[in-house]
C-alpha cells in the first residue's frame, strides 16, 4: 500500500487545476504512454503516437520496472538481487527503445522513460514533472475481474491524474486510421453525464474534442431504473411511477440546460436521455451512434470514489470503445 499513500500523498501536494473553458481551443503538447509490452498497451502506443501527429505533440513512452519485494523486505541475500534486477533494467530499457523506434519516421518525438519503484507514483509524477497534457493507456478488455494493463495501475491513474486519460483496448469502434498519416476521423463523440461536478470537466473537454474535429456530441443522460424501496416495499416497474416519468421529465429539462449558446457553435450538440443501468445504457447509445470517443467524468481517489465500482470505470473496463475518462479536480 505504500506506493498507494504515495502516490496519493504526491497528487494532493502538487494538483493544480488547468485553465479550462467551454470554448478555448484544444492544446495537447505532451502525452504520456504508460506500457507494460503487452498487445494492450501496443495498441494504446498507436493511439498516443496518432495523437501526437495531429496534434504535432511530444510522446513520452513509460515503463516502470518494480523493485524485487525481497529486496525491500530483506528476506532475499542483497547481493544476489541487484545483479538480476540491473539485468532487467537493461532489458527493458531494450525493449522500450524498440518499442519508441517501431513507430517509424513520423515528426512528432517520442521519448522513452524507464523508472524503478511503483508504477502509479512514477506515473504521476511524470504528469506532473513533465506537463503532461493527457495520458493513454490500454485495458485488457473482458478478460476477467483484473482487466487492467499494469493491474490495478490503470484505475488509480484514471482517479488521480489531473489531466484527461485515453483508455483503449481493441475496441469495436475508435478514431484510430491504418495510417498515422491520415487525419484522424473523430466525428462522434458520446458525452456520458450524470450532473454532477464530475460530468461538468468532462463536458468541457468533449466540447473542445469534437471542435478540434469539426465532429458532433451527443449529451447523454441514463435514469436509472433500479427498483427503489420505499417504505419497504419495491415497486417493480419504476417506469410506470409518475415519480419516475417526472424524473425522466426533469433529465432532459437539466441536460438542455448544459451546453451556453456560445459553446454550441462550436460543434453540433444533441441530446439523448434513456432509462437503464447507466453502463449499459452508455455502451448501447455508443454503438447506436457509431461514437468513436466516449467521454465520462470520475471522481477523485478517496472516500466516495468507490473504485472498482464507478460507471466511469466500468465503461473503460468494457473495452468497446475508447474512453476519455476527466476527473473531478478539488476546487
Amino acid at each position: 500500500m505504500r506506493g498507494v499513500e504515495q502516490a496519493a500523498a504526491l497528487a494532493s501536494q502538487t494538483e493544480v487545476a488547468p485553465q479550462e473553458t467551454l470554448t478555448n481551443s484544444l492544446e495537447i503538447r505532451n502525452i504520456l504512454c504508460p506500457v507494460d509490452f503487452s498487445e494492450f498497451s501496443n495498441v494504446a502506443f498507436r493511439y498516443a503516437t496518432s495523437l501526437a501527429w495531429h496534434f504535432k505533440a511530444r510522446v513520452y513512452l513509460h515503463h516502470t520496472v518494480q523493485i524485487p519485494k525481497e529486496l525491500l523486505l530483506g528476506t532475499m541475500d542483497a547481493s544476489v538481487i541487484p545483479g538480476a534486477f540491473q539485468a532487467e533494467l537493461t532489458t527493458e530499457k531494450g525493449k522500450l527503445s524498440a518499442m519508441a523506434e517501431s513507430a517509424g519516421p513520423e515528426k512528432q518525438e517520442i521519448i522513452p522513460l524507464l523508472s524503478e519503484g511503483e508504477p502509479i507514483t512514477n506515473i504521476l509524477e511524470i504528469i506532473r514533472a513533465r506537463n503532461i497534457d493527457l495520458v493513454v493507456i490500454g485495458t485488457h478488455g473482458h478478460k476477467g475481474f483484473n482487466r487492467l494493463v499494469l493491474g490495478s495501475v490503470t484505475e488509480q491513474v484514471i482517479h488521480e491524474a489531473v489531466c484527461p486519460v485515453l483508455v483503449v483496448s481493441r475496441p469495436q469502434r475508435g478514431f484510430l486510421t491504418p495510417s498515422r498519416t491520415e487525419p484522424l476521423p473523430l466525428r462522434i463523440i458520446l458525452l456520458a453525464t450524470d450532473f454532477s461536478r464530475s460530468s461538468d470537466r468532462a463536458l468541457t473537454y468533449a466540447l473542445r474534442w469534437a471542435s478540434e474535429w469539426g465532429g458532433k456530441v451527443v449529451l447523454f443522460h441514463a435514469v436509472e431504473t433500479v427498483p427503489p424501496i420505499t417504505q419497504g416495499r419495491v415497486d417493480i416497474f419504476p417506469e410506470y411511477n409518475p415519480a419516475f416519468e417526472q424524473q425522466i421529465a426533469r433529465a432532459w429539462e437539466n441536460i438542455r440546460k448544459l451546453v451556453p449558446e456560445t459553446a454550441g457553435k462550436t460543434c453540433e450538440v444533441i441530446y439523448e436521455v434513456r432509462h437503464g443501468h447507466p453502463k449499459a445504457e452508455i455502451l448501447r447509445v455508443a454503438e447506436e451512434k457509431a461514437a468513436d470517443l466516449i467521454v465520462i467524468g470520475a471522481r477523485g481517489a478517496g472516500p466516495g470514489a468507490h473504485l472498482w465500482g464507478s460507471n466511469s470505470s466500468a465503461v473503460a473496463r468494457a473495452g468497446s470503445f475508447p474512453v476519455l475518462v476527466v476527473r473531478q479536480l478539488d476546487a
